[in-house]
């Protein structure tokens, strides 16, 4: 005859289940954040390779950030952005939408990232997303389709590119100061115009950084984690976040929330931009040398 099991000897077992299950699902939780981070990794690489293919295409000129007329892309003046170009060109795919969408991270906070302004606090902002092309009207960003010029869809974007992005200030324009620029801002009198950056400036492609995690383009000088009005979104899990970034090269390797490299003129002193830049740590200059010296 089969014995049936009793009280205690079935309270043990669902004690071992449960058991089985507080260790299992910690585990299962962290191996789930980690292939959400192998996702953007894929996703930059992705990107990468075809900032590559537009460079063979275009005699070894770089992507874009975005086009524009004038000083500010105001009303009347949609900007197009590296990822529709991407797109309409046929190197890679993207849409608006979170699945599917080789521009949208899969750890990315369901914010609309405030892409313009001087005064951006909220820590979820650099982990969100931006549509493009879009159309400053007033203080906001509405996405606009730019038929006339071939970008006929939306596409949400959830990484930020290392792009001179001067707009909204008398500025002087240091040509190929960082991977890619506005091509097209003038802010007029005698000074010069934003012309495309081209490989040629760059002089150590392996260590500067093309597209990172976060949202928009610019801002270096504030890109660490904690740090009012930065852009850069350290999305995956690490001491102080960490953001995937891919590089000049092509290679796609992640940075911590205290060692993102930043411009000068910003929340570091110049020996720290100096340090934070230096041979052999990844860096936001073209030729980081040139500008801040040996």
């Amino acid at each position: 005859m089969r014995r049936a099991f009793t009280l205690i000897e079935l309270l043990v077992v669902i004690a071992v289940i449960a058991l089985l299950v507080g260790i299992l699902l910690p585990s299962l939780g962290q191996s789930r954040k980690a292939s959400r981070t192998v996702v953007c990794a894929a996703n930059l690489r992705s990107s990468g390779q075809g900032f590559v293919l537009y460079n063979n295409d275009h005699k070894e000129a770089v992507i874009p950030s975005y086009n524009m007329t004038g000083t500010t892309g105001g009303p009347g003046v949609p900007l197009d952005g590296w990822a529709c170009i991407l797109d309409r060109d046929g190197y890679i795919a993207g849409n608006d939408t979170k699945g599917g969408n080789p521009f949208y991270c899969p750890d990315t906070v369901d914010v609309a990232g405030v892409a313009t302004g001087n005064t951006v606090s909220d820590p979820n902002n650099p982990k969100g997303w931006h549509d493009w092309p879009f159309e400053r009207l007033g203080t906001a960003n509405v996405a606009v389709t730019i038929p006339a010029r071939g970008f006929d869809k939306i596409i949400r974007v959830a990484y930020w590119i290392n792009a001179d992005n001067p707009i909204g200030g008398e500025v002087d324009i240091i040509p190929d100061l960082f991977y890619t620029a506005s091509v097209g801002y003038g802010p007029g009198g005698n000074r010069v115009t934003i012309r495309q950056t081209r490989l040629s400036a760059f002089a150590r492609p392996a260590q500067l950084i093309a597209l990172a995690d976060g949202v928009y383009a610019g801002r270096q000088r504030d890109n660490q984690v904690g740090v009012t009005n930065n852009r850069i979104g350290f999305r995956h899990p690490g001491t102080n976040g960490i953001a995937n970034a891919a590089f000049g090269d092509g290679h796609v390797a992640g940075i911590g929330g205290k060692e993102f490299p930043r411009a000068l003129f910003g929340s570091a002193t110049p020996e720290q931009v100096r340090a934070e830049n230096a041979l052999g740590k990844p860096s936001i200059y073209a030729n980081p040398e040139k500008v801040l010296g040996r």
